[in-house]
This record gives C-alpha cells, sequence and structure tokens, in this order.
C-alpha cells in the first residue's frame, strides 16, 4: 500500500505544481486554495508510505514523479521545449526511480529474512 501512496502523492504533486503557477504567486484566491490542499493531501500520503518505505527512497521517489510529471505536462503543452537531452534525463530519472524501488524491495525482505 505504501508504493501506492507514494504514487498518488506523486500525482498530486504535479497537480499542485500547476495550480500554484496559476495562483500567480498566491494572488489567485481559487488556485491558491487548490495548491494548499493538493500540498496538504500529497503530504499527507507521503507521510503514510514513510511509516513502511525508508524517507530517502519515499522523499525521492515522490519528487522523482513530481518532476518526471511535471516535465512531461510541459512537453506536452509547449513542445518547442522538448529536447533530446532533456528527454535523455528525464529516462535517466525513470530509471533512478525504478532503481529505488527494486533496491528498497530488496532491503525490506533482508531485513525481514535478519529479524
Amino acid at each position: 500500500m505504501a508504493w501506492t501512496y507514494i504514487l498518488i502523492a506523486g500525482v498530486i504533486e504535479v497537480l499542485w505544481v500547476f495550480t500554484m503557477k496559476l495562483s500567480e504567486g498566491f494572488t489567485q484566491m481559487v488556485p491558491s486554495l487548490i495548491t494548499i490542499v493538493l500540498i496538504v493531501v500529497s503530504f499527507f500520503l507521503i507521510s503514510k508510505a514513510m511509516q513502511s518505505i525508508s524517507v530517502g527512497t519515499a522523499y525521492a521517489v515522490f519528487t522523482g514523479i513530481g518532476t518526471v510529471g511535471a516535465v512531461i505536462i510541459e512537453f506536452i503543452t509547449e513542445p518547442q521545449l522538448i529536447s533530446v537531452l532533456k528527454v535523455f534525463f528525464i529516462l535517466f530519472l525513470i530509471t533512478g526511480i525504478i532503481g529505488l524501488k527494486v533496491t528498497e524491495k530488496e532491503d525490506s525482505e533482508a531485513s525481514e529474512v535478519s529479524h
């Protein structure tokens, strides 16, 4: 369930990043309120995930999902920003996120065996 929390929190992070942009520096009431609510929800979910996943892995995956999601949406809305190097580094980031998940599973299995 913890990985589901991280995934949902990461998606919500993408949403609050874009509503924060729409808030124009928190000068627009509705986008500002939506941003604050989404931040609270995403941080609640990531805190739930951290009950069973290490802090470093959980936070890195959470922010990685947010980063990748924000860049992909930006690519969709502003295709002129796409470059080969940006795509390469996003794929590199995705590889790192997957690597953290895989090694977290191995770490938790190893600690269960040693107990």
